[in-house]
């Protein structure tokens, strides 16, 4: 039996104060309208450090080199109704450019956010990975549930 992973790689990269950038995702198939980190498909024939490198340039038109990491940790994502994945999470430090909103179509906002009180609206499976990853580890399984539909605004909107 032949077995089929599909890969992403993350982008955590922290303010002055320790914050790390979320992107609010909109015009997207899944978890549009929830807070993300910056992210993308390892494509087929690249490995995580070049698809790293392709989707800082493409998402916030940063150039990052592989000395730019200074901590990695894996989670295997297992999925409600998609393959899973081996999500592979980069920690940043120091990068070319100036962060921008690369694709509009696909990125409203750019926030920062406390990695220890990160906010309602994010992706849940990358909250926990986050959380597991502050708490030292470093491989991970996680369950998402990628059909989730944002419920927190229009709870808030209807008090």
């Amino acid at each position: 039996m032949k077995a089929s992973h599909l890969s992403a790689v993350y982008m955590i990269i922290r303010d002055s104060k320790g914050h790390i950038l979320l992107q609010r995702r909109q015009g997207t198939e899944l978890w549009c309208g929830f807070l993300a980190l910056p992210a993308g498909h390892v494509e087929e024939g690249e490995n995580p450090y070049d698809a790293l490198i392709r989707e800082a340039k493409e998402e916030l038109g940063i150039t990052v080199k592989v000395e730019n990491i200074v901590d990695t940790f894996v989670v295997n994502r297992r999925n409600k109704s998609l393959p899973p994945y081996y999500d592979v999470f980069f920690e940043i430090r120091g990068f070319e450019g100036i962060i921008n909103i690369m694709e509009p179509d696909k990125c409203s906002a750019l926030i920062s956010a406390d990695p220890y009180n990160l906010p309602d609206e994010m992706i849940e499976y990358e909250r926990i990975a986050i959380e597991e990853n502050l708490k030292g580890n470093k491989f991970s399984v996680v369950y998402a549930d990628n059909e989730e539909q944002i419920t927190l605004r229009k709870k808030r909107n209807e008090e």
